[in-house]
């Protein structure tokens, strides 16, 4: 198409220079050459098609619409106001209510910068990763809980509604999951470094092959297969090996961190509907962690990065 649009762009150039002058004080004739072979040229079908296939094709729009940012404000806007429609003694509503409206901001807002409902969980290699799926459940959970103590604490005409007592095993809870979500490109951004075999390639793409993916949407970066567009993210890439000597398998080390998570999310969430349900005064601290669900968690994360740092593929 761009030789076409050249060569048309030379004839319309040639044209030109044949109907004027070639010098100050003498006209030429027009040369019927170059008009002949535009003419040519422009009752050719071929031609026509491509010029309206060129003439209709249009720029990718932005997948950020209106829309978005209505709705991100839609949500800000209700959670600023709900502390004046539900009352301290409903806090257990109140908070299943923000814990839903903030999914709902982060959803929106990754539809809005990828184009995809999964756009949230979405990291570098257009994939759905569980690094960032386990940080989003826990800041989630976490952030929730603490809005919601700080409604009732203004509801209840507290004098510092957000003085709030977070566990110390909160913050290090955070930090073991923000670990994970930090090591977990740094780790693989060093096996981009080190190209794969010819074989391993070979065998990554047999193996997605059989599992229905359009390979022609895959590419292989050094050890890492990555998805080419988010389109193709999908829920399964949580549990898949990340490397062509791993692509197409189930990852254990992953298997077992998404169910340590969820485990301790739903005790955790379990320990904040308690506190919500049966408290009637204002809320002072934040429930505590217990050392063996932490010590679980972290187990869990550091068999998650040794796992992901350990190699599955030979390098040339």
């Amino acid at each position: 198409m761009a030789a076409l649009t050249d060569a048309l762009m030379a004839a319309d150039v040639l044209r030109f220079v044949g109907t004027r002058f070639i010098s100050n004080r003498h006209r030429v004739r027009r040369i019927p050459i170059f008009e002949k072979q535009v003419a040519e040229m422009a009752n050719d079908m071929d031609v026509q098609r491509e010029l309206k296939a060129t003439g209709s094709e249009e720029l990718p729009s932005s997948s950020w619409k209106t829309w978005h940012s209505l709705s991100l404000i839609s949500i800000v806007l209700i959670l600023i106001g709900m502390e004046g429609f539900i009352p301290a003694n409903f806090r257990l509503w109140m908070w299943l209510a923000i814990m839903v409206l903030l999914a709902l901001f982060g959803i929106i807002a990754g539809k809005g910068v990828t184009g995809q409902w999964l756009g949230l969980f979405i990291d570098t290699r257009n994939k759905v990763s569980l690094a960032r799926f386990q940080m989003v459940l826990w800041t989630i959970l976490m952030l929730s809980g603490y809005l919601t103590g700080v409604m009732v604490n203004v509801d209840l005409k507290r004098s510092e509604p957000a003085s709030i007592a977070i566990p110390p095993d909160l913050w290090l809870l955070m930090g073991i999951s923000t670990t994970s979500l930090i090591g977990s490109p740094l780790i693989l951004s060093v096996k981009k470094a080190h190209e794969s075999k010819e074989l391993d390639k070979q065998r990554a793409l047999a193996a997605l092959t059989r599992q229905a993916v359009n390979t022609d949407k895959v590419t292989i970066v050094g050890q890492l297969v990555v998805n080419q567009t988010p389109d193709t993210a999908k829920w399964a890439d949580m549990f898949q090996g990340s490397e062509t000597g791993n692509a197409g398998l189930l990852d254990l080390g992953k298997v077992q961190m998404f169910f340590f998570t969820l485990i301790l999310v739903l005790a955790y969430a379990s320990a904040l509907s308690t506190l919500f349900q049966q408290g009637a005064g204002p809320v002072l601290a934040l429930p505590v962690i217990d050392g063996g669900m932490l010590a679980l968690l972290g187990i869990s994360h550091a068999g998650y990065l040794v796992n992901k740092a350990l190699p599955h593929s030979d390098s040339e």
